[in-house]
């Protein structure tokens, strides 16, 4: 059994961020089984927790990984991630201070480091593993992502730039701790000569320096000694190994890049965690996306009048989304109120609930298993919600251990969000 890991205890790591140019501190901590990577904001009151996993990731910050939110989010990840990859760590808690980690050299070995001095404990509970039966491809314009099935995972990657010199390296290498370790994890963030003044307008880059940053010159020549050979197409490799590892596990597949980039990984990222959610997952209990009222009723045991889920979009361990139908038939319409219909705000934030315990119980229908509120927090209401109106669920679970979950839950209507709420079940 390949079992899950975290770390066996606290550690830190220090330094300027790359982008932002900020003094960033992280402390990384040990997590539950099935928890996954979670960055916690420190430096804001609420201390927002941000999960990392492909749905959760954002676009609008170039040459970086964000997740999160436009409003709160944790960006340039992406070494941080690749770090956890390498040395299998699947669950683990990060706290920062700023927004973006420490650049520290430019590579992934720092990070390494510190998790190994920390040390590495096996969790005696199985890795979700990614199947890939088939090849996947992403592309745009020159640049092509793709993933082909394979026994062990290997990665190629070919770095081809025309200006200001052509250039060209090719690395290929077969994925796993060792060779991560030893051949990529050292790997520098680098960039040309020629995009300095491009980046400092679109104000990235306040951190860079020579500490951090492999300038390429105009000749084509590094300003520095390079400690690996193809040692742009490594750090290549490493981004995207950081930039998968939000599906949770770096699938064994032959990996092909060309001239990728951290925009093309993420797409990548998203579409093989949408094949797995609708072919892999569920495949063990004969669920098959969406779910239908039938199929909705074998695992909730809400019946009428207070069955407020109609259908179920997406499922897997930690995200659910689903529909509900809002008619004038309803039966609380009745008494809230006869001559101006309005849903109850209580059982908007019900339906969001039921979600969730479709989510906590898909794998166990027809046992009867029942949930019951603990706790309900931050809830608003942006607005009433009317005969007429579908409601958008999507529900994420932030936190499970010991019969006791969180959950973070929206409804959408028209793409708008007008209900909000964090709420705890026990079960």
């Amino acid at each position: 059994m390949n079992s899950q890991r975290t770390i066996a205890k606290e550690t830190t790591i220090s330094g300027i961020s790359l982008h932002l140019g900020l003094d960033t501190h992280l402390r990384f901590m040990p997590a539950d089984p099935n928890s996954g990577v979670i960055f916690i904001r420190t430096d804001l009151a609420e201390r927002p927790q941000i999960q990392a996993y492909p749905d959760n990731t954002i676009t609008g910050f170039a040459r970086q990984t964000c997740i999160g939110s436009q409003v709160v989010n944790m960006h340039t990840i992406e070494h941080v991630m690749a770090a956890l990859a390498g040395l299998n760590i699947d669950n683990i808690i990060i706290e920062s201070d700023t927004p973006e980690p420490p650049a520290v050299d430019g590579s992934a070995l720092p990070f390494v480091e510190a998790l190994q001095k920390a040390g590495i404990v096996d969790q005696n509970v199985p890795r979700q593993e990614i199947q890939i039966t088939e090849a996947i491809s992403v592309r745009d314009k020159d640049k092509e992502l793709v993933i082909t099935p394979a026994d062990k995972c290997r990665i190629t990657y070919v770095f081809k730039q025309d200006n200001p010199v052509e250039t060209m390296q090719i690395f290929s290498v077969e994925f796993n701790e060792e060779s991560f370790v030893n051949e990529i994890a050292s790997a520098r963030t680098f960039c040309f000569r020629s995009e300095i003044e491009l980046l400092k307008s679109r104000g990235l880059g306040k951190g860079g320096s020579n500490e951090n940053v492999v300038v390429i010159n105009d000749d084509g020549n590094p300003d520095q000694p390079l400690r690996l050979e193809n040692e742009m197409a490594r750090h290549k490799i490493l981004d995207i190994i950081g930039d998968l590892y939000l599906l949770g596990n770096i699938p064994n597949a032959h990996i092909m890049a060309i001239r990728s980039g951290h925009e093309l990984n993420v797409k990548l990222a998203r579409k093989i965690s949408e094949l797995h959610k609708r072919t892999n997952i569920m495949s063990n209990n004969q669920i098959t996306l969406p779910l239908d009222i039938n199929e909705i009723k074998r695992i909730l045991p809400h019946r009428y009048p207070f069955l407020l889920v109609d259908r179920v979009l997406e499922l897997d361990e930690n995200k659910a989304v689903g529909i509900k139908n809002v008619t004038a038939n309803e039966e609380f319409f009745q008494g809230h109120f006869p001559q101006q219909p309005i849903m109850p705000g209580v059982l908007q934030i019900e339906a969001l609930a039921q979600l969730a315990g479709i989510l906590l119980f898909h794998n166990k229908k027809d046992d009867g298993s029942l949930g019951f509120f603990r706790a309900i927090e931050n809830v608003k209401f942006r607005r009433q919600v009317v005969p007429g109106d579908q409601l958008k669920l999507v529900i994420q679970l932030d936190r499970k251990k010991s019969g006791i979950a969180k959950f973070s839950g929206h409804i959408y209507v028209n793409d708008q969000i007008i209900t909000e709420a964090e709420f705890t079940i026990a079960y």
